[in-house]
């Protein structure tokens, strides 16, 4: 596929442009700090992998945390789609940011002697923070689409993403260092702590923004309430074509939560290694947030989605090649994998999201968004499908299972189509 470069000159910036610039872009990357402490692909799974051996619990952890952000999103965007004020919903959103305080204080009174008890709460808390976080979502993506135009979101999420990804390496050091040097759970409830005062600042950009108008829409024929989502899905070819791309690239999620149990138990690698596993995530969504940041704007973010989907095959066949080798350097380079998840991580809201804004009609972005994910919540069970594909057969069959079909996923989106320039897209009738 060709890839003209995009001119940027010809778009109108909206009200308070500078302001909401800015505002979106400290909101993003304070969040994106956080997350580092949080991440459920590296963090949460190493926390719950201290209370419980069995592989579907660890998986669960995947399973929570995608499900809960992703699967009422339909819901919220039935509330929120014909909403003149989206920012109320964002802010409200926020508050499940509070749940990490309750693990934090949790850990530091003791409960993890309680193993059963602990991972209870635990998940407790995941869920209300993600479906919290996934009702902020929503109404995060329609702002900032009004906010920011199309050839400039690569702009703000990309350097977003490179600040929070500088100060994760950092981070990624620090938590080397204090799950190494400080027993469990202490080193635990400090990661929590700070991660919890981060989320708390990271809610202050978000009450600066100033929220555009609406655009003007024609709500009456644009409620999904009234049946009209299912012909978003069915009647929008480009809409369709990007959710089997991204049905396919999330399969990824069958082997995500197992990297850290298979360096840890077969591959015979260190507890600190998990810091190492932060910093080459980190580092590497550094690097491709700058980079993609650049193609997004350049060229337009289905490059931005090809790219990802290319880094999410590369990990489970770097993994499955580091099972078979069983040692040296295949092994020792097994920070590779989380590697790979840097990058997808870092092309999610600025490829595979920012196509979907792209493509979804003026005044239905909420629809898209909640629909889109909604779809993408019938996944929440590929983590625990993980842990049982594994507990069944093998690493081997798992790495082999994940990459096939991921790489599947990266070859669909070569065929993906450029959005409309200049038009919307139309609503189907």
């Amino acid at each position: 596929m060709s890839a003209p470069r995009v001119s940027r000159e010809s778009e109108p910036l909206p009200p308070h442009y500078r302001r909401n610039f800015n505002a979106i872009l400290a909101g993003h990357a304070l969040f994106g700090v956080a997350f580092t402490l949080i991440h459920p692909d590296s963090m949460l799974p190493a926390f719950v992998g201290q209370l419980t051996d069995s592989a579907p619990v660890i998986g669960l952890v995947n399973t929570i945390f995608r499900g809960g952000w992703l699967l009422p999103q339909l819901v919220v965007a039935r509330l929120i789609n014909d909403k003149p004020r989206k920012k109320p919903y964002m802010l409200a959103g926020t508050s499940g940011r509070l749940a990490f305080w309750v693990v934090a204080l949790a850990l530091w009174a003791g409960l993890a002697r309680y193993p059963a008890a602990m991972l209870i709460l635990s998940f407790t808390c995941v869920a209300l923070f993600t479906v919290c976080d996934g009702v902020s979502g929503v109404a995060w993506f329609d702002i900032m689409a009004r906010a920011i135009p199309p050839r400039r979101r690569g702009r703000v999420l990309g350097i977003g993403q490179a600040i929070s990804g500088l100060v994760g390496i950092g981070e990624g050091a620090l938590i080397g260092l204090v799950l190494n040097q400080r027993p469990f759970p202490d080193n635990y409830a400090l990661v929590f702590t700070s991660a919890s005062v981060l989320l708390i600042l990271a809610t202050v950009p978000l009450v600066l923004i100033r929220e555009p108008p609406p655009e003007n829409a024609d709500s009456q024929s644009h409620d999904p309430v009234r049946g009209r989502w299912l012909k978003l899905l069915f009647a929008n070819p480009a809409f369709r074509h990007l959710m089997v791309c991204r049905m396919l690239i999330g399969m990824m999620g069958l082997a995500t939560p197992f990297y850290v149990k298979h360096a840890d138990q077969v591959l015979r690698l260190p507890q600190g290694i998990i810091g190492d596993f932060v910093i080459a995530q980190t580092l590497a969504g550094v690097i491709a947030s700058v980079v993609l940041g650049i193609v997004c704007e350049r060229w337009g973010s289905r490059y931005v989605v090809c790219a990802g989907s290319a880094a999410a095959a590369a990990g489970p066949l770097f993994a499955l090649a580091a099972h078979l080798a069983g040692g040296g350097w295949l092994v020792q380079a097994y920070p590779f994998v989380f590697l790979s998840l840097g990058i997808i991580n870092s092309t999610w809201v600025m490829g595979f999201f920012n196509y979907l804004l792209e493509i979804a009609p003026e005044g239905m972005r909420p629809a898209y968004v909640g629909l889109g994910n909604t779809i993408m919540g019938t996944l929440t069970l590929v983590p625990v499908a993980g842990g049982w594909l594994l507990e069944a057969t093998s690493y081997t069959v798992l790495f082999g299972v994940t990459a096939a079909l991921v790489a599947t996923g990266f070859l669909l989106t070569l065929g993906l189509k450029p959005p409309p320039r200049g038009t919307l897209a139309e609503v189907p009738s």
